[in-house]
């Protein structure tokens, strides 16, 4: 049985390789294709993701599933809520609170809320002189559902309201994500659609968001205990990345974790500039993980997450 688990995840794998071959020779085009705004979107919630490298898509099954595949919440067995904070590089931070509600035992519903503040900026005035500080941010609010379609497969979407905010431009607009699960004993592939967008306007200038396909294959190659994953994304308005982690428990109770992520379409890439790693700890209803990040290109410092699970019974 195990030997059979392993050649579906090595399978899927070579499969995930053969995809990058393909949409590899049309990613330096669409890298040069053009910009877009509202780019925190692919900024990635919670510190085990993170830990993780990101290759989440498949593993998903918490609240923070609707930030990743609003599928996986139909796996919830309980009510969640989780608070994220990520101190980014400067003094920009991230702030993620969530909360998903199982209806029934087939659907689940969440709400989340995101906010990324950039902390002081100072303003000028067309001389050059200082004018004081002014505001600027970014923030989200969606409502997720997951449904169980069969016992292995299930589906999931995300309405979400996005807006943008710097001192007095302002600018806003509408996005879907759409998802879906397969899911087996010690399998799970998924396929994510995410932010499905007519853009976003600032006056008359009209911006495209980071809509993004990601594929992903997770799996137990042995027993409960480690659980790895691999993942593809394609960005329509970038290019690709790739995306590898694993987690170890001991006692399903403290976790270990470590990722790495690779931008094929970038250059000078140094090793070890997309390697994280985290850990975790479950006591009864309530979940702690930590995310820690080496120094990446955008910061000369390391960076560190941090997300509070709080799990309520609703039997």
């Amino acid at each position: 049985m195990q030997r059979r688990v392993l050649k579906r995840i090595i399978f899927g794998w070579i499969s995930l390789i053969v995809i990058i071959a393909l949409l590899g020779k049309v990613s330096i085009a669409a890298t040069n294709a053009g910009r877009t705004t509202a780019d925190f979107l692919l900024i990635g919630i919670g510190a085990r993701a993170a830990a993780m490298g990101g290759a989440y898509t498949a593993v998903s099954e918490d609240a923070l599933a609707a930030y990743w595949n609003p599928a996986g919440l139909a796996s919830l067995e309980e009510g969640e809520v989780a608070f994220g904070h990520f101190a980014w590089y400067q003094d920009i931070t991230l702030e993620n609170g969530t909360m998903a509600y199982r209806i029934n035992d087939r659907s689940t519903l969440a709400a989340s809320v995101t906010f990324l503040d950039y902390g002081q900026i100072d303003g000028y005035d067309t001389n050059g002189v200082t004018t004081g500080y002014i505001s600027a941010y970014d923030w989200s609010s969606a409502l997720s559902v997951g449904m169980r379609v069969s016992n292995n497969i299930s589906m999931g979407l995300t309405g979400k309201f996005i807006s943008q905010k710097l001192d007095d431009i302002t600018a806003s607009t509408f996005a879907l994500d759409v998802g879906g699960r397969y899911l087996t004993d010690r399998l799970a592939i998924a396929v994510v659609i995410a932010n499905i967008s007519p853009g976003m306007k600032f006056d008359d200038l009209n911006e495209r968001i980071p809509t993004n396909i990601r594929i992903g294959v997770s799996g137990y190659p042995f027993n409960r205990t480690l659980v790895t994953s691999v993942e593809l994304e394609k960005r329509v308005y970038g290019g690709i990345v790739i995306r590898h982690g694993f987690e170890v428990n001991f006692s399903d109770q403290y976790f270990l974790r470590t990722g790495y992520n690779y931008f094929p379409d970038q250059e000078n890439q140094s090793f070890g500039s997309g390697i994280s790693f985290g850990a975790g700890v479950q006591f009864s209803q309530i979940e702690i993980d930590y995310a820690y990040t080496t120094k990446e290109k955008y910061s000369s410092d390391d960076l560190h997450r941090f997300t509070f699970v709080l799990k309520f019974n609703q039997k």
